[in-house]
């Protein structure tokens, strides 16, 4: 490939949003994509159901200030208006809560929260577990929540950096899929599938990165992959990175957060389309607590969510044990009859994924100060993006585009 100014690797948000940049500065620029698609880990899959799903991101958190919503409205996206994920259901495994026990639920989940702020407020880069009453009726739904959101347990979230999130608690689901949307937000952008990035040389005056497809020669290169990919050697720096942003990547991991998706013949619920509820089984203290989505937008869905170490374990069990510990907690909810009308299963695996190793970061304990440290330019030629280097919308969609908006503005900037 020719010379260039600004080579970007990876056509997720932050890839795409990078390449629409440069568009708009005028600058020469290449989109290397080591998957068969764009998207990264925002991929909205119509093959497995013949029907829209989100196997990665699926909100618009913080939809009233998010990006992209915008241009979701500007491409004809639909999306669910509705404030945050309030606990309409909860089952308590030998039978449904009551409005009192959903109360109190509630109330403890958002005092746990609470205490993890306070925390944060006070600038104490501790674990947000410190915060959680572990001996309390319904720790396992904090735990739960906490693994969901941040893809990690709660003695590994800074509490600090937790606080730092944005968060205005509008989460709006994408009817055709957040994937999708961000596929289209980057129609215009030329990408080079199937073109894994190998190795980075930036001890010269420019960048070299070799592909199977060749080398890239470029004025400066914007690096979008996950923490966990750069911590892992995947991709060769001939030079290393400095030891300050491989300290960073090594507190700001890539978590995991994966889907067991259930096809249905037919409505077997008979509850409000995108309904939500949770699993926690008072029977036996040692059984996960669970949440799970049903009938997304009317479709015979039913989505359960699992993070953090659940995440892990059930990912390295194998898809038999992630669908038996999903269709369990569906047949204590809504009877075992409805495991008849079971058509189809599948499962996520972002950890397993060679070009994500996981789903979206989380600073450590301690971390929390460090993804300043990731957005820091090297030599003016190497600059990383993606929804890790965000300092208040990380792990999520929008702070990836944010993101590889921002790195290449200072890419541009830099090259005068």
């Amino acid at each position: 490939m020719t010379d260039i100014d600004i080579a970007i690797i990876g056509a997720g948000a932050a890839g795409l949003a990078a390449g629409k940049t440069c568009q708009a500065l005028g600058r020469s620029f290449v989109v290397l994509e080591a998957k068969d698609r764009v998207g990264g880990r925002a991929h909205t899959d119509t093959r497995t159901f013949n029907t829209p799903w989100d196997r990665g991101g699926h909100w618009l958190h913080s939809a009233s200030l998010n990006p992209l919503t915008k241009l979701a409205d500007e491409l004809g996206f639909d999306y669910l208006k509705r404030q945050s994920f309030a606990m309409r259901r909860l089952h308590l495994g030998g039978d449904w809560a009551d409005d009192a026990a959903r109360t109190e639920c509630a109330a403890a989940l958002a005092a746990d929260f609470a205490r993890s702020d306070a925390l944060g407020a006070a600038g104490k880069d501790v674990a947000a577990l410190e915060a959680f009453d572990t001996g309390g009726r319904w720790y396992r739904i904090t735990h739960h929540d906490m693994e969901a959101i941040c893809a990690r347990p709660p003695k590994d979230v800074s509490a600090l950096d937790y606080y730092r999130y944005g968060d205005t608690e509008e989460n709006w689901p994408v009817v055709k899929g957040y994937g999708a949307l961000v596929a289209a937000c980057g129609a215009g952008v030329p990408v080079s599938l199937s073109t894994a990035v190998s190795e980075v040389d930036w001890s010269g005056a420019g960048v070299a990165l070799v592909t199977p497809r060749g080398t890239v020669k470029a004025r400066a290169a914007i690096i979008t992959v996950s923490t966990n990919v750069l911590a892992s050697g995947v991709i060769k720096f001939t030079r290393p990175l400095p030891v300050e942003m491989q300290h960073a990547l090594g507190m700001i991991p890539t978590g995991l957060a994966n889907k067991v998706a259930v096809q249905f013949s037919r409505d077997v619920f008979g509850l409000p389309d995108t309904s939500y509820a949770y699993m926690m089984d008072e029977r036996d203290a040692a059984r996960r607590a669970m949440s799970i989505q049903i009938r997304p937008f009317g479709q015979e869905l039913a989505i359960a969510y699992l993070g953090g170490d659940h995440a892990v374990e059930m990912e390295a069990a194998g898809d038999e044990a992630a669908f038996a510990e999903t269709r369990a907690a569906l047949a204590d909810m809504f009877g075992s009859d409805i495991l008849r009308h079971v058509v189809k299963m599948e499962a996520t695996h972002w950890g397993a994924d060679p070009h994500t190793m996981g789903a979206y970061s989380c600073a450590l304990p301690g971390g929390a100060d460090l993804r300043d440290r990731l957005r820091d330019p090297v030599e003016g030629k190497v600059f990383l993006a993606g929804e890790a280097t965000h300092a208040m919308w990380f792990s999520t969609v929008h702070g990836a585009w944010e993101s590889g908006i921002a790195a290449a503005e200072r890419a541009a900037k830099s090259l005068g």
